[in-house]
Parts: C-alpha cells; sequence; structure tokens
C-alpha cells in the first residue's frame, strides 16, 4: 500500500486553495508530515482547525486524519477525515480509500466497503477519473473484495474476485482469493 505517498499528495492537493493567514500553518503542517514529525504535524493541523473558518478547518482535519493515519491511529484518523467533510472538504477518491482502510483496520467492515465503494464510483466520474491513479483503483477493487470476505458475503466476493481477474489476470494473491473462495 502506498498509503503514505498517495495520502501525503492527496493532502497537499487538498491545502492548494489557501488562505494567506493560515498558509504557514498549513506549508508548515504538510512538511512537518512529510518529515515524519507527527507531533509537529498534529499542532499546525489543530491550531488550524481551531481557526474559526470552517474551509480552514476542514484543511486542518484533512491534515489531522492523514497525520493519525501515518500513526496508525485509524480511529482518529477517520474521525478527523469526517469532520473535515463535516466542514465542507469534498471527499475524493483518496480520502475514500484511506477511510475504507481505516474502517478496515478497526474492524468495521460494513463501513469500509460503503467507502470504498464511494471511491470506486467517483472514478466512472470526469473528477474522479482524473484523480485516481491506476494503482489506486487497483487497492481498492482488491480490499473491496476483502470486506466482503470478512463479512462472509461469499457470493459478491467470488463476483468482485471474477471482476478484478478479468482487469488484472496476473495478480497471484487474488487467484488465491479465487481458490479461498472456491470452497465457499
Amino acid at each position: 500500500m502506498k498509503g503514505k505517498t498517495i495520502g501525503i499528495m492527496m493532502l497537499a492537493a487538498a491545502l492548494t486553495v489557501m488562505s494567506w493567514g493560515c498558509a504557514s500553518l498549513q506549508k508548515d503542517g504538510v512538511r512537518a508530515l512529510e518529515n515524519g514529525e507527527y507531533e509537529e504535524a498534529l499542532e499546525q493541523f489543530e491550531t488550524l482547525v481551531q481557526s474559526g473558518d470552517s474551509e480552514e478547518a476542514a484543511d486542518g482535519y484533512l491534515g489531522l486524519g492523514m497525520t493519525y493515519y501515518e500513526m496508525k491511529d485509524y480511529e482518529n484518523a477517520l474521525n478527523a477525515f469526517m469532520q473535515a467533510i463535516d466542514n465542507g472538504a469534498q471527499p475524493g477518491v483518496q480520502t475514500y480509500n484511506l477511510m475504507g482502510i481505516c474502517s478496515m483496520q478497526t474492524g468495521s467492515y460494513t463501513s469500509a466497503l460503503e467507502y470504498i465503494q464511494s471511491g470506486i464510483a467517483l472514478t466512472h466520474t470526469s473528477d474522479g477519473a482524473e484523480k485516481a491513479d491506476e494503482e489506486l483503483v487497483r487497492e481498492m477493487k482488491f480490499n473491496e473484495i476483502i470486506c466482503y470476505e470478512r463479512q462472509a458475503d461469499w457470493e459478491n466476493a467470488r463476483q468482485k474476485t471474477a471482476e478484478y481477474l478479468a482487469e488484472y489476470p496476473d495478480d497471484e494473491a487474488v487467484q488465491k482469493e479465487a481458490e479461498f473462495l472456491e470452497t465457499r
């Protein structure tokens, strides 16, 4: 999983429309995140959240979500991503993917599946297709299979595995999943 690279790129893209008053906080937060200075990143993004402006708060929450994600604190990451949306952030393919992964990591496969499918659906729109790279889409489709398996929804897992293998026939891991699903 390329979570850090994809996530930091997502955060940088989300924060490109900066207001002058908080540009420094955003830049400092992103730089700290890129350098693995998570406590510093949390501090910068938390200050942004408390700015009082909902757009800046949304950016701050995205930063917090990405920082918590990198810290493997998936519950707080998911909460921060949801707060970003509540404050007006428009979730993109990458955001839905990260929310899906966070939900999977916390054992909430029903929610994870909803986030992943929302992200995949965005790839079929002109906005989403431009922003989603093939590896991200492939990862989401793989995670969709895993979510169905974890919910013991064997029929949908088999169907999604067949669709996946039609697109990516050389994926040995999913070939093994297909063999496993034949026993279910």
